[in-house]
């Protein structure tokens, strides 16, 4: 099975061994076969690869060799078997991240819901933010800014949706959501669009 990595270019590097006990820089500790899209379209498909959340960026593998690529990534996708993670560049700059920083797209819609992880995934389950990686942050890109949320603040999202206030707290008793999840979120999102669609976007 030929890899579609012609023509990526990273630097060379050579592993460091983590020492006990040290927290791995590495969003999943094992390698998988994905895709990298990079800022001038092209992509390359079937890379070994796995994200650095430390240094925020990507490193492949091809044969023996280790190379990470610094600049230029849009986005890159990793299909870890049990969930399927696509990371995204370019986003308005926010907190202490630029626009080179990387989230998790969980909701790409007219409105989006951004995640920034802080520590490794070290048990994978689909609406995770809460339990399985608390200190993972939510950002909701609505415009051209990029608003941090918490799933523990239920108004710290709902002031964003103000203009659809009512819907939104019809939809959240409707389809019963706790918010104990980031997917829950991603729903209230994914209805916000709609039924601002439905109403000619304004």
């Amino acid at each position: 099975m030929a890899q579609d990595s012609t023509g990526l270019s990273g630097t060379p590097y050579t592993e460091k061994q983590i020492a006990t006990g040290e927290k791995s820089p590495y969003l999943l500790s094992a390698w998988y076969s994905g895709s990298i899209r990079m800022a001038d379209e092209k992509v390359y498909d079937g890379v070994q690869m796995r994200y650095d959340l430390v240094n925020d960026e990507i490193e492949f593998k091809k044969d023996s060799a280790l190379y990470h690529i610094a600049k230029g990534v849009k986005e890159f996708t990793l299909p870890s078997g049990t969930d399927l993670y696509i990371f995204r560049s370019g986003f308005p700059a926010v907190d202490n991240y630029s626009n080179q920083s990387f989230y998790r797209i969980l909701y790409d819609g007219e409105t989006k819901l951004l995640k920034k992880y802080k520590s490794p995934i070290t048990l994978e389950k689909a609406s995770a933010t809460r339990e399985m990686d608390p200190d993972a942050k939510l950002y909701i890109l609505k415009g051209d800014k990029l608003n941090p949320v918490s799933l523990k603040d239920k108004n710290s999202f709902l002031k964003l949706l103000s203009e659809e206030k009512n819907k939104m707290r019809y939809v959240i008793k409707e389809e019963g959501l706790e918010f104990d999840g980031d997917d829950d979120l991603g729903k209230l999102l994914e209805e916000f669009d709609s039924y601002k669609a439905g109403r000619g976007g304004n």
